[in-house]
């Protein structure tokens, strides 16, 4: 169910930009439309991400964490390994220099 809800308003949030992209109120009297499905869109992403993940930190639960670089990874040199600060995730991705 929170699979098909967070597909329906990513769709919100990709009409809104494509119908304000397209510039089809000068077609049609869409009048706020576009801006409706954007901002229904963007905030149902959000509380769904609120209310699904179980991180201590509300910028966490909705993606936004802080990582910081803790180690190389000992089986493929090129990765490090990186912490978030506040929740302690932990992730491995190449570096970019």
């Amino acid at each position: 169910m929170i699979a098909k809800l967070k597909i329906v308003f990513s769709f919100y949030l990709l009409a809104g930009a494509v119908l304000l992209l397209a510039g089809v109120d000068e077609t049609f009297n869409l009048y706020n439309l576009p801006y409706i499905l954007i901002a229904a869109g963007f905030i149902g992403l959000i509380l769904l991400l609120l209310l699904n993940n179980k991180e201590s930190s509300l910028l966490c639960r909705i993606g936004l964490h802080k990582y910081k670089r803790i180690s190389q990874d000992s089986e493929v040199p090129a990765l490090y390994v990186y912490s978030c600060e506040r929740c302690g995730k932990q992730k491995k991705a190449a570096s970019v220099a």
